[in-house]
This record gives C-alpha cells, sequence and structure tokens, in this order.
C-alpha cells in the first residue's frame, strides 16, 4: 500500500514553497514555468488554495498571486487539505462498508491512530519549516554536515 499525494497535493505544495519564497504577486505563468505545475492545472489548485485562505489572489494589471499568510501561518495540514480535502478514513478496512456503520472492525483504531500520527506531523509541521528543512537537505554542503540522529530518524 502506498500512501501518497494526488498531483494537485504535490502541485498544491510545489505552489506554496515557490511563493513562499517570493516578494509580492507573481503571475501564473511564472509559477508554472518555476514550479513545473502544468498551466491547465494551476489555475485549479489556485481556487482550492484561494477558497482555504491560503493566497491571495487579484486579476487585471498588477495583479498575480501571492501567500495570504506568513509561511510560518501555515502548515502542511493546511496545505494538504487544501487541494486533498479532509483525510478521513471513509471505507472499513475489514469489511466491504462505509466506516462506522455497525461495530468497528479490528483494525479500526490501529488505522485511526496511524492517520492522527500523520495529521499530527502535517500539523507540526510549518510551511517556513519545510522550506528550510528541504533547502537544507538539497545541499551537499549541508548533507553531510548533518547531526547522525537526524540521518537515522529519517532512515538515511
Amino acid at each position: 500500500m502506498r500512501l501518497e499525494l494526488s498531483s494537485e497535493g504535490r502541485y498544491a505544495l510545489r505552489t506554496l514553497v515557490f511563493l513562499s519564497g517570493v516578494d509580492g504577486r507573481v503571475t501564473a505563468d511564472m509559477i508554472s514555468a518555476e514550479t513545473g505545475v502544468p498551466r491547465r492545472l494551476l489555475a485549479r489548485v489556485m481556487a482550492k488554495l484561494a477558497r482555504a485562505g491560503l493566497v491571495e489572489t487579484q486579476e487585471g494589471r498588477g495583479g498575480g498571486v501571492r501567500l495570504a499568510r506568513p509561511p510560518e501561518g501555515i502548515t502542511l495540514r493546511d496545505t494538504v487539505e487544501a487541494a486533498e480535502g479532509p483525510f478521513e478514513v471513509t471505507r472499513c478496512i475489514m469489511e466491504q462498508r462505509p466506516c462506522g456503520e455497525g461495530r468497528p472492525c479490528a483494525l479500526h483504531e490501529a488505522w485511526e491512530e496511524g492517520q492522527e500520527a500523520i495529521l499530527g506531523y502535517l500539523e507540526s509541521q510549518n510551511l517556513s519549516e519545510f522550506v528550510s528543512e528541504t533547502a537544507s537537505l538539497a545541499s551537499p554542503d549541508n548533507r553531510s554536515q548533518r547531526n547522525p540522529a537526524q540521518s537515522q530518524r529519517r532512515g538515511t
């Protein structure tokens, strides 16, 4: 089993990471070019991010997109849920029925705990921290200087 984001979830995260590194408004064309997000999908992603209050858009001359609040105030959970919707177990793992219909199955509690752990982590990481950590991991100089405990924790 693989737990991964949809294309829109990945595109939302790329977009917000890019926006956190620029001052002022930028055009959708610039975002698309810099992030690799296809222009035809960027409008849908932007609409979701705007509805969630994560970006502000302005049309017309001098318009564009910018973060609606500082990167420190946007969690990874905010970003992912804006694009993907709220995370929840909706189908029973063991039986062919909606989750919560009838008695919980034997795996229900374990699955909920795992889900809460993932959501808790995403909630604890803000966009600014994520950008800093990503930049640190991408830098060849910093990779060799990482704390060995961090490497073990990440499995690297």
